[in-house]
């Protein structure tokens, strides 16, 4: 079983883990910020308390934190996201991706899930190629990809 614990309720040692996770290498290699002080994600945790258009996930399987999901530009009609699993930890993407669809859709009640992904990164192109996702347009590094609710509950229904 996978439950989500809200950012802005993470306990101490949480906070500590997802940072270091979040600059491991790794992670950083395919974000835009590639490091961030202790004082920036505290900082950056607690303004998200007082944005409704970003949500950010800490992911449990059982008792395990196993990695991260986020939402931001949240609209009535779509939202963008981000993942990371846990540094180490293999084949968390498809539940990772499984929560992330699942949120989007079923709470958010939003009509198109977006995202932007490094040309380079071959794992999440392939995890969200497997999730339906297409290819909407492209720059020089990124390509930037959607999936529609409609093409989810095809999936799901087939």
């Amino acid at each position: 079983m996978t439950f989500l614990k809200d950012f802005t309720t993470l306990n101490e040692e949480e906070k500590r883990f997802v940072l270091k996770w979040r600059n491991d290498d790794e992670i950083s290699s395919f974000t835009r910020i590639k490091s961030i002080t202790l004082k920036e994600h505290l900082k950056f945790i607690e303004e998200l308390k007082y944005h409704k258009d970003k949500q950010y996930f800490l992911v449990y399987k059982e008792k395990e934190a196993i990695g991260v999901i986020s939402f931001v530009n949240i609209t009535l009609h779509s939202c963008e996201f981000g993942l990371y699993a846990k540094p180490g930890l293999r084949g968390m993407g498809k539940i990772l991706m499984q929560e992330i669809k699942n949120y989007a859709f079923n709470v958010l009640k939003v009509r198109i899930l977006k995202a932007c992904v490094f040309k380079n990164n071959e794992k999440a192109l392939k995890l969200y190629e497997k999730n339906n996702f297409s290819i909407i347009t492209e720059d020089e590094n990124m390509f930037y990809i959607s999936l529609s609710n409609y093409s989810y509950e095809k999936t799901i229904l087939s």
